[in-house]
């Protein structure tokens, strides 16, 4: 047909790291580098069956080519694009300490040490890859939103919540990375947030359903397990007393810094809080303008890097 441009098959091979993608809806870096190696390993003793035929093993030059090469083809025929960003790493619970530079564990656990080794590792960027629309389409491009899933109290929940997120990292501006927004905020808050709904929405959502939501949010991207946000110190420095004075003074000092020690110590730590959450890479990818409408800064989004051959 005249006017149409031709789109050219996907190979096995890449179709295969293009659904592993989607399963995954975001991978960091390393983790796509790694699938891509898996699958091309995999197909590496794969014969085409006929001269015609496309090879089922070809991904491509390297990575970055074969991510070209399948938005070659995604794009005209579906407005879809493997779309990539720029953020800090994402906090591991599990690891807490994997963040820091290898400089950063000086033997000193002092709260501004702590601080120091977190603004280093916010300032430390990891690539995210995910399938994004790119559709003009507004009804295409909201249609894998997490502000269309559900019916209308859970659209008006997702929106609450973004806004909560973005409002904190407003209040966090200053201690944050350059990109990305710092704002979290804990499981029990979010659940919570169910509460703050108001008109047509108030008390439509049950506990279990906002917890139904907030699985979802995760599952697919949109948010994060965050870091914990620090401790206030409010231990007195050596030679300061409390009000009161004396030996008082001294126990109080000795009991907040034992604490400290306690919290602090170990490979694993966990806020008494529980989980944090914060605004995912998928978000930033494909709810930039929605972001900013919250109020969320135009010049701390991060940049999208296109793949094209």
């Amino acid at each position: 047909m005249a006017g149409v441009a031709f789109i050219r098959p996907l190979s096995n091979s890449q179709k295969l790291f293009l659904q592993r993608l989607m399963v995954a809806h975001v991978l960091t870096d390393s983790q796509a580098k790694d699938l891509y190696a898996t699958i091309r390993e995999k197909f590496a003793n794969v014969q085409p069956d006929g001269e015609d035929d496309i090879d089922p093993c070809y991904m491509g030059n390297n990575f970055e080519h074969c991510l070209g090469i399948i938005n070659s083809s995604l794009l005209p025929a579906f407005d879809l694009e493997i779309c990539t960003v720029s953020l800090p790493p994402i906090y591991d619970p599990d690891n807490p300490h994997a963040l820091q530079s290898p400089n950063d564990d000086d033997g000193d656990n002092s709260q501004n040490s702590r601080r120091r080794s977190k603004n280093n590792a916010t300032n430390r960027l990891v690539k995210y890859h995910a399938v994004v629309n790119r559709s003009n389409d507004t009804i295409a491009q909201k249609s894998g939103s997490p502000l269309c899933h559900g019916g209308p109290h859970e659209l008006a929940y997702f929106r609450l919540v973004f806004e909560k997120l973005v409002e904190r990292g407003l209040e966090n501006e200053s201690a944050s990375a350059s990109v990305g927004c710092s704002g979290v905020m804990s499981r029990m808050e979010l659940i919570n947030l169910r509460t703050e709904l108001g008109g047509p929405h108030k008390d439509k959502l049950t506990i279990s359903q906002t917890e139904v939501a907030l699985e979802m949010l995760e599952r697919e991207g949109w948010i994060v397990v965050g870091a914990p946000p620090e401790e206030d110190d409010e231990s007195v420095p050596d030679g300061e007393d409390d009000e009161g004075g004396g030996v008082q003074s001294s126990k109080i000092r000795r009991k907040r810094k034992s604490a400290k020690r306690s919290y602090s110590d170990g490979n694993r730590r966990k806020s008494l809080k529980g989980t944090f959450y914060g605004v995912g890479p998928r978000s930033f990818m494909e709810l930039g303008d929605f972001l900013q409408g919250l109020g969320f800064p135009e010049e701390k989004m991060p940049q999208s890097i296109l793949h094209r051959v």
